[in-house]
């Protein structure tokens, strides 16, 4: 089985709209891609009707796929003590995921929150904060026809396949899904071979990119220590059949996409696009 592989715009959104990423990711010669939503260079509130139907109007005239919309975590936080902050949170979700039924996207994905290092909010608050959040979101997706896919992510409340799964199983929504991160779970010291197998049963889609141990990346794969021929390996067992990311932050984003497309697909994925 070849597994194909899509393109995650990280690396374009400070220098170029979601518009114009679309058109320079199809020139690349890809068909699918994430988009981060992030001002600005993607923010619901800014695009207006016509800006949306642009972006429609692009898709399809490009044959181009949106597979998931990320809002990054760093100002949002679904189980901050703030009231505001969570309501802001759901709020700003919520519009995202009534942007990707819009544009035929299938997921929406989303980060677990953070909690204070020094002094952490009790776990009977955190927990019932989030799971509530979730509960809210899936309802809002399952009502635009989408679903929500939850992150590993390091600096989260759950960065670990393990815990992931059991808080998703405690919740008991079967429709919540898994966005998994191999770069995340390496940095947050997790096998990623091990932490697909975990979740596999909720796997959406998986992000791909390489890192260290000392300094979390999204970097050029082959540059760090993820074990990508045991990820591929993975996959494989689990029957995955769903799409991969290429989720490189790069100041090179061109050079360094079809770099790590061609040494990915010495493991299972398709070759990179001819230009």
């Amino acid at each position: 089985m070849t597994r194909e592989l899509a393109v995650n715009c990280y690396s374009y959104i400070w220098k170029l709209s979601t518009y114009d990423t679309i058109a320079h990711i199809a020139d690349m010669g890809y068909r699918g891609m994430e988009l981060m939503v992030n001002w600005p260079h993607l923010w619901p509130s800014d695009l207006g009707t016509e800006g949306r139907r642009r972006v429609r109007r692009l898709l399809e005239e490009r044959a181009m796929r949106i597979l998931s919309l990320a809002p990054p975590m760093l100002d949002l936080n679904l189980v901050s003590p703030a009231p505001e902050m969570r309501r802001y949170t759901l709020d700003h979700y919520i519009a995202v995921i009534r942007l990707a039924a819009e544009w035929n996207v299938p997921w929406v994905v989303v980060v677990p929150g953070k909690t204070h290092p020094l002094l952490p909010l009790p776990d009977h608050y955190r927990d019932r904060w989030f799971d509530d959040a979730l509960l809210e979101l899936d309802r809002a997706a399952e009502a635009e026809g989408i679903e929500i896919a939850v992150e590993n992510v390091p600096n989260s409340f759950l960065p670990h396949a393990e815990h992931l799964m059991e808080r998703l199983a405690l919740i008991g929504n079967d429709r919540i899904g898994i966005t998994y991160d191999v770069a995340n779970a390496v940095f947050a010291g997790e096998d990623p071979a091990h932490g697909l197998e975990v979740v596999a049963p909720r796997l959406r889609f998986v992000h791909l990119s390489d890192t260290g141990v000392k300094v979390w990346a999204h970097a050029k794969v082959g540059t760090g220590v993820v074990p990508f021929d045991r990820i591929g390996d993975a996959l494989e067992r689990i029957g995955f059949e769903g799409p991969s990311t290429m989720e490189i932050i790069s100041d090179r984003p061109d050079e360094d996409i079809l770099a790590s497309h061609a040494a990915l697909s010495r493991f299972g994925w398709n070759a990179p696009p001819k230009r």
